[in-house]
């Protein structure tokens, strides 16, 4: 465990180092937690899917896919730059590697999801709105491990697969997709078998469950609605976490085995 944490700093180190970290993981989520409060302010006819209680589960959602993308091109750049084939000759093995790697980005994943509530704290105390209480934030933190664990295998996975040129093309796709079929900003409740689809997705249920945390929903129908529907989201956020898990150790050995 000991050379694990080692790793992980040195992750960490180079993780900081680069400034797509903060314009990514830090900047973007804060920007448009901003941009679509001041839409909701201005706008006449009142949208519930932009408000902060309703947003800040999309929002979180949506920050860990650039999590998934600072990941694969740090695990595709130390592959392509040889960096691994080197360590691949010390006494680490590949646990070594896959925990060095998470522990980082969960790190990273953590101070993302402090920097997104405190900003919509922020932000709410600035429009007199309140957000939620100090027991569903600490709720929400937990509801929202999963998915965050699944982008960062999924980040580790395509690093290990791809080289530092492929893998941002295919994380950018995760990323434009956990936007639109997560319903970080768009009612998906209100579009029939598209819903239902993505309540078959890691990415919708996550909100969904985040969004019962934080009451965000306004009619008596959507709570009885969702409640329902919590232990098929539970189901689904389980699956997809084990496969991705599996997938980022099958891929990482492979890696190995091939250099």
């Amino acid at each position: 465990m000991k050379k694990a944490l080692l790793f992980t700093k040195r992750n960490l180190t180079e993780m900081l180092r680069d400034p797509l970290l903060y314009i990514f993981c830090a900047g973007f989520p804060v920007a448009m937690l901003i941009m679509f409060s001041i839409i909701t302010k201005y706008t006449p006819e009142v949208n519930h899917t932009f408000e902060l209680k309703s947003l800040v589960p999309g929002i979180m959602m949506f920050s860990y896919s650039l999590l998934m993308l600072m990941g694969a091109l740090l695990v595709s750049k130390d592959k392509t730059q040889e960096f691994l084939k080197r360590l691949f000759t010390s006494p680490l093995k590949a646990s070594d590697f896959i925990i060095g790697y998470f522990l980082s980005f969960l790190i990273i994943g953590l101070l993302q999801n402090i920097i997104c509530i405190t900003s919509a704290y922020i932000i709410g105390a600035i429009n007199n709105e309140l957000i939620f209480s100090l027991p569903r934030m600490l709720l929400l933190n937990l509801e929202m491990l999963p998915i965050m664990i699944i982008n960062i295998m999924l980040g580790i996975t395509f690093g290990s697969l791809l080289n530092d040129k492929q893998a941002p093309a295919i994380t950018s796709i995760f990323i434009s997709a956990s936007g639109i079929i997560g319903g970080a900003w768009m009612p998906l409740d209100t579009m029939g078998n598209f819903e239902r689809i993505c309540s078959y997705l890691p990415f919708y249920p996550s909100v969904s469950l985040g969004r019962i945390i934080t009451n965000s929903f306004n009619t008596f129908g959507q709570i009885l609605e969702f409640n329902n529907h919590s232990i098929h989201f539970i189901g689904i956020v389980l699956i997809y976490l084990f496969v991705s898990i599996a997938l980022a150790l099958l891929s990482f050995k492979k890696a190995m085995k091939n250099n």
